[in-house]
């Protein structure tokens, strides 16, 4: 070690060290090269060249020394580091999100205050080998910093730690496994992307019956074509059930990537119901393995056996580390958790949303609680970082300036050119309003004389209290009470069953709506918030089979609600329906009502907002939440071999590895924390492995699930 300063150790087997200098440069170029699309280039160079400057000191090169002489002895590291990122802050404590990105690439984004704190308590600078242009690498990154003002500080920021984290990740790995980082290389592009659509476009509608569903698509998908053009921005999508929404808003996406030369098109949806249909979709256009990155936690591992397989399982695991991928299918929890994150691991990868395509599928079913805080950084992504939202829906929320939303989008365009032309060539469906509540008993008789109906409620309970009056041993159930192995199955089956025009009578919690692709010819509805009711209906007669479907609207008795922002739209819901002249074929009718919506609730009901501008990336991470943490994931035995061998195998090793919480989530229900002492004590659980967070159902477990469990919760993923 008497050279130059080392970054890291040689790799084992080898006697090369890795240069700080090599190190610092190569970790600068990349960053530099992620952060072009933000606009952020000379801020990202600077990162990278200064981020491990602490390394030079005699410290941290003695630290080195010994963890090489560990390797070769067998024994393991030092235990404690030598702290090299805060010699790289002080270096840029004159531009602060230099600093803040510097002394959080390792241990996540600090506070203010422990920024602050970390600056002062720091040594001099002295020793180091500051490089001689600083100056002139700190004036062209305040430079790019000169139009953005206070309120953008935080989505800055996290952008230029998301390039530095990145890009010392790359380097580093490619320092110590060169084979592995070879594994990233991506083949494929957007502009492939579009010419396989293109061609299989021609051959659907080569084949396509010249029905009014057709027509509709063939409208929907040329109108997104012609939007391609238009300049980046943000967008919204207005397509009926049915109209063929998931492959034109990917036409769209792709054909705009191509004019505009955006790098990649994030597809996020937000429930586990329809994530795997929606990736499904794109498979079925994309046939290379490389086209399509379908990351989140239930995505399918490739088989084992096959040698081809194995190449894309090594390339969608390192591509989800970083989405470094034409093509990204995830979930809006993943998306905004990773957006709103402070450490380096969820945050890596928020650089990949700057000039790209983000499209939102589903956008109503965004949290009410967090709008202003996702539509903000949204409509700053837009507006300053090259990004093109758009937003899809056939039941499309207020979610601009003028319609009172705090920083709404701003001049938002709509791609279809006449929506409403659409829903009224759609109606497909007649609503009936029943004028007195229904008891369970009535839904139930409603339901026998139809072979073919689907029931939604609003709760599991109320689920499980019609299908106890029912007492149809051939009726299905679909609910979170259920794991998610069990629901795709069942929706399996119900999918076989309308096909071959079997009786399938389905008792349902709002799992089955927004998105899932069933067909029936009846759907009953209990009454709700105005959204979920018309997306209950695109269940009903989706591909115009019939001359009309049947959805009934009804006010059950035993009325059951989920509080809060849940009952607020409820309410708002049951004034809209008292109006005579109300048309819920009428798009339009939407803005209105979650404007309604939104003057009711707080939508920054955990005051992220506040927090983002004070910097407090701890503390925003903390509270951005998209799925309660009161819950604990229970492993039920509706495969009971496959449960015991996921326990067996981790008992084994004494450890959950992240391939065996991803099993594990396919057949695990989440119940309440609170309750899980009840649960224990009644000898009805036990933990996997001591203080693993993981356990296992001991009781029953049938079609209906864990009966035992009653909390309703939002069916959205991780």
């Amino acid at each position: 070690m008497a050279y130059a300063p080392a970054a890291h150790t040689p790799r084992p087997g080898t006697p090369t060290w890795h240069t700080l200098a090599d190190h610092l440069r190569a970790t600068a170029c990349l960053a530099e090269a992620f952060a072009r699309a933000a606009g952020l280039p000379a801020l990202a160079r600077a990162a990278g060249l200064l981020h491990d400057l602490g390394k030079a000191s005699p410290a941290f090169q003695t630290y080195l020394r010994q963890c090489a002489r560990a390797a070769d002895d067998g024994a393991p590291p030092p235990r404690r580091g030598v702290d090299h990122k805060t010699a790289g802050a002080l270096a840029t404590a004159d531009c602060p999100p230099l600093a803040f990105a510097i002394a959080g690439h390792h241990g996540g984004l600090p506070s203010l205050v422990q920024l602050q704190q970390r600056l002062q308590q720091a040594s001099s600078l002295d020793g180091l080998p500051v490089p001689d242009d600083l100056p002139a690498l700190l004036a062209a990154a305040t430079q790019e910093l000169a139009e953005a003002s206070p309120q953008e500080a935080d989505l800055l920021i996290r952008l230029l730690y998301a390039c530095l984290v990145d890009a010392d990740a790359l380097d580093t790995e490619a320092h110590f496994d060169p084979a592995e980082a070879a594994g990233r290389a991506v083949t494929v592009t957007p502009d492939d992307l579009w010419q396989a659509l293109a061609a299989d476009q021609e051959r659907l509608q080569a084949h396509a019956e010249p029905t009014m569903v057709n027509a509709v698509r063939r409208a929907v998908y040329a109108d997104c074509l012609r939007a391609a053009e238009l300049p980046p921005g943000v967008f919204t999508l207005t397509v009926p059930t049915g109209g063929g929404k998931t492959r034109s808003s990917l036409a769209f996406a792709l054909a705009h990537a191509r004019r505009h030369g955006l790098r990649r098109v994030i597809y996020a949806v937000p429930y586990t119901s329809i994530i795997e249909q929606t990736a499904g979709v794109f498979r079925g256009i994309f046939p290379d393995p490389q086209a399509v990155l379908e990351h989140h936690s239930a995505a399918p591992e490739p088989d084992e056996d096959d040698d081809a397989a194995a190449d894309g399982r090594l390339w969608a695991r390192l591509a989800a580390e970083n989405w470094d991928a034409p093509l990204i299918v995830t979930t809006t929890v993943q998306c905004f958790e990773s957006l709103f994150a402070a450490r380096p691991a969820a945050c890596r990868k928020v650089h990949r949303l700057a000039g790209s395509v983000l499209i939102l599928d589903e956008v109503q079913a965004l949290p009410p609680g967090l709008v202003t805080p996702v539509i903000d950084a949204l409509r700053l992504l837009a507006e300053r970082y090259g990004t093109t939202v758009v937003l899809c829906t056939a039941t499309q929320p207020a979610l601009t300036a003028e319609s009172g939303l705090l920083r709404g989008f701003a001049g938002v365009r709509e791609i279809v050119r006449d929506p409403a032309a659409h829903f009224q060539a759609l109606r497909r469906v007649t609503y009936t309003l029943p004028p007195v509540p229904w008891s369970w008993e009535t839904v139930a008789e409603t339901m026998r004389d139809r072979p073919q109906c689907l029931t939604v409620l609003n709760t599991r309970a109320d689920a499980l209290a019609l299908l106890e009056i029912l007492d149809d041993p051939d009726a299905l159930h679909l609910s979170t009470l259920l794991c998610p192995a069990h629901r795709r199955a069942v929706l399996d089956g119900v999918r076989a069953r309308l096909r071959d025009g079997r009786p399938c009578r389905v008792v349902s919690t709002q799992v089955v709506e927004a998105g899932v692709d069933v067909d029936f010819p009846c759907v009953l509805r209990a009454i709700g918030p105005l959204d979920r009711l018309v997306q209950a209906a695109g269940r009903c007669n989706r591909e115009g089979k019939h001359a009309t479907g049947e959805v009934i609207i009804f006010t059950p008795e035993e009325h059951r609600m989920p509080k809060g922002a849940y009952a607020t739209a409820f309410a708002h819901a049951r004034q809209v329906l008292q109006r005579p002249e109300v048309d819920l074929h009428d798009p339009a009718i939407f803005p209105a009502y979650f404007r309604a919506v939104f003057g009711d609730v707080q939508t920054d009901a955990n005051g992220i907002q506040a927090l983002r501008e004070r910097l407090e990336f701890p503390a925003v991470a903390a509270a951005f939440r998209m799925i309660p943490e009161d819950t604990v994931p229970v492993l039920v035995p509706y495969d009971t071999a496959r449960m015991e061998a996921l326990v067996a195998r981790a008992r084994g090793k004494g450890h959950l590895s992240r391939a065996d919480w991803r099993e594990a989530q396919q057949y695990s229900v989440a119940v309440r924390r609170r309750e899980l002492q009840q649960y224990q004590r009644d000898g009805l659980v036990e933990e996997v492995l001591p203080d693993s967070g993981l356990f296992r159902w001991l009781g029953g477990y049938s079609a209906r699930g864990l009966a035992e469990v009653a909390w309703d919760a939002a069916d959205l993923i991780v």
